[in-house]
């Protein structure tokens, strides 16, 4: 079987103003937030020959984005989709890189999240939401009309067989916070939570209230890719990617039937296999954190923790810096910003490269990171990544 590992790498981050009213297209925020990843990488426009976005109908076009920074690519590709999108986008700039189709590739995603076109709000409607998941009209027209209902159910259940509490929801959210006061740029920069605070936060939806939610943000995040020679010209340091699994699904389409596996289950010992590595060798995490419960079966996924034992890991403080596993140190999507993924991958890259160094930002000792991606419990993927 072919390999990838180390042939391929990150070479360029960056992303737009993150607000809650940009007052500004997504074609703006995109272009503010690929210029910001050019020149982080030291590249010009022209060295991008492939343009790629997810979204869900909320962007704008990757060849317009090319043609207002003044390139005529060879492949452009926009699909639509949200969490785990990232990676699979990235697997398959690689795929074309691997066969000549291109040299470098830029992805994206640029939402104006609060302002425009919000998840499970404004620009929903019944008829998509029925056959927003298979087997919707058994549930939707009951009251579990978003994800937020479909997630608190899988929570809900997962709970009563592991003994999770909401306590240990409340670590998650704590611990993201907590990272959050260390990132200007994070929307919950200067709020911190308390576990008090979040115990006494009445429920939006069983188990979950608002801190377990991801928030809602206006913003653009762009990655580029290319081979490892090809990273040698560039200006970042490049971020090699050991391993990617991108994206599996679990064995039924409607997933309802069997709440015991989800996506991450799969992905987890094939990104381990291609990466050569284990759990123990994980220096730093991006986990996808939609909901702060998906971030607590995603670790009993990856064999961070075993199950059972998750509400023990998270409370005694292991996400958090100088933890045994570190994770979503930018505040993640429950307390930095919300692009379906896409800023905790910059943040990892950021953390790999000791971008940090010297402040009390940086992991320590980091040198290989474990990125993840959701989609819902039926679909995942995910990198392991190193300097």
């Amino acid at each position: 079987m072919a390999t990838i590992k180390d042939r391929y790498a990150i070479v360029g981050v960056g992303e737009s103003v993150r607000s809650k009213n940009s007052g500004t297209t997504p074609l703006h925020l995109a272009l503010d937030a690929a210029r910001a990843a050019i020149q982080d990488a030291g590249l010009e426009a022209k060295d991008i020959d492939g343009f790629m976005s997810y979204s869900e109908n909320d962007s704008c076009t990757s060849h317009q984005l090319a043609t207002y920074l003044g390139v005529r690519p060879k492949y452009v590709k926009d699909i639509m989709g949200g969490g785990s999108s990232t990676e699979m986008l990235i697997a398959d700039a690689i795929g074309l890189i691997e066969t000549g189709q291109v040299q470098t590739v830029l992805i994206y995603r640029s939402m104006n999240g609060r302002s425009g076109v919000r998840m499970g709000g404004g620009g929903w409607d019944v008829n998509m939401l029925q056959s927003a998941i298979d087997g919707g009209s058994f549930i939707i027209p009951y009251g579990a009309g978003g994800p937020g209902q479909w997630f608190g159910l899988f929570a809900t259940r997962h709970m009563h067989e592991t003994g999770l509490t909401k306590e240990h929801l409340g670590h998650v959210c704590v611990s993201f916070y907590e990272h959050a006061q260390r990132n200007p740029k994070a929307y919950f920069y200067g709020k911190p939570l308390t576990m008090e605070e979040y115990l006494q936060t009445p429920a939006l939806s069983t188990p979950f209230n608002k801190h377990d939610f991801c928030l809602e943000s206006d913003e653009a995040n762009a990655i580029i890719v290319t081979s490892a020679e090809r990273a040698k010209d560039c200006k970042s340091r490049p971020v090699y990617i050991m391993g990617i699994a991108a994206r599996q699904c679990v064995s039924h389409s409607h997933y309802w039937s069997d709440l015991s596996e989800v996506a991450s289950d799969y992905v987890a010992a094939d990104v381990y296999k291609k990466a050569g590595v284990k759990p123990s060798d994980l220096h730093v995490a991006s986990i996808y954190d939609c909901y702060s419960w998906v971030v607590l079966r995603q670790l009993e996924a990856y064999g961070i923790a075993p199950r059972g034992e998750v509400g023990d890991f998270v409370a005694q403080g292991n996400l958090r810096m100088g933890g045994k596993l570190p994770s979503n140190t930018a505040g993640g999507m429950l307390s930095e910003g919300y692009t379906h993924g896409m800023n905790n991958v910059l943040e990892i890259v950021r953390q790999i490269r000791h971008d940090y160094k010297g402040t009390d930002r940086q992991v320590e000792n980091c040198e290989i990171g474990l990125c993840t991606g959701w989609a819902g419990p039926d679909i995942a993927g995910a990198m392991i990544l190193r300097n």
